[in-house]
């Protein structure tokens, strides 16, 4: 029953997604990490939050707005440090950031989506478990390069790009510590468009969602091991 549960709710946020981004923008690209172990973290060192992962191991399931069946793997980086304080306002905390996003393929001998950003948005409820980094130009800056000549049209021919992130199952509640967002590690997915983007709370929902069904992927593989 609860594998049952979990799933029913993963495709039911997925599809969503799907259709808030497929009304709303153009997809450049979509996509779920492989394993729901891996995990991107954010480290605090004075009042600076850094959020960092190298070569997570992801699954492309959009790319060019066309869905991926079977989905791509690829590999997926951020590197990214706040910018000025964490502020709170109406219980949900907010810091800038700076940064990119790298995404390669498999074999990583090519570019399939690098997001550049400024002044994107980290942010959630105080004391919760997940959080959205969002970016978008105007008003920060966001720039998307690729090598592949599909998504090179549809960045040239439908700007201003756009980003979310849906950070979930945050290690420890959101907080602020020493001005800057606490650490915590958490699994992710995220989505990249152009034009409008879908608001950060249905990418944060469709995100646990999508965890969800990873976790119970695994739960049923681990008590089907034990049978």
């Amino acid at each position: 029953m609860r594998v049952v549960s979990l799933r029913v709710l993963a495709l039911a946020s997925l599809a969503s997604l799907a259709m808030a981004t497929s009304s709303s923008a153009v997809t450049i690209l979509q996509y779920t990490q492989q394993n729901p172990n891996d995990v991107v973290t954010a480290s605090v060192s004075g009042s600076t939050t850094t959020l960092s992962v190298t070569n997570q191991l992801i699954f492309i399931n959009n790319l060019a707005n066309l869905n991926q069946s079977p989905p791509l793997p690829a590999t997926l980086s951020i590197a990214a440090t706040s910018t000025g304080a964490a502020s709170t306002s109406a219980n949900r905390i907010e810091q800038l950031f700076n940064g990119t996003i790298t995404i390669r393929n498999i074999a990583g001998t090519a570019n399939v989506l690098t997001t550049t950003f400024t002044n994107a948005v980290l942010g959630g409820l105080a004391g919760g478990s997940s959080v959205s980094l969002v970016g978008s130009r105007p008003p920060g800056g966001v720039l998307f390069t690729s090598d592949i000549p599909a998504l090179q049209a549809l960045i040239l021919d439908n700007p201003p790009e756009n980003f979310a992130i849906s950070f979930s199952n945050l290690s420890s509640p959101l907080a602020i510590t020493s001005n800057t967002i606490a650490g915590f590690t958490a699994q992710n997915t995220g989505t990249f468009a152009t034009a409008v983007i879908p608001e950060p709370s249905g990418i944060v929902m469709a995100g646990m969602a999508m965890v969800a069904g990873l976790g119970s992927l695994g739960w049923r593989r681990r008590q089907s091991s034990r049978a």
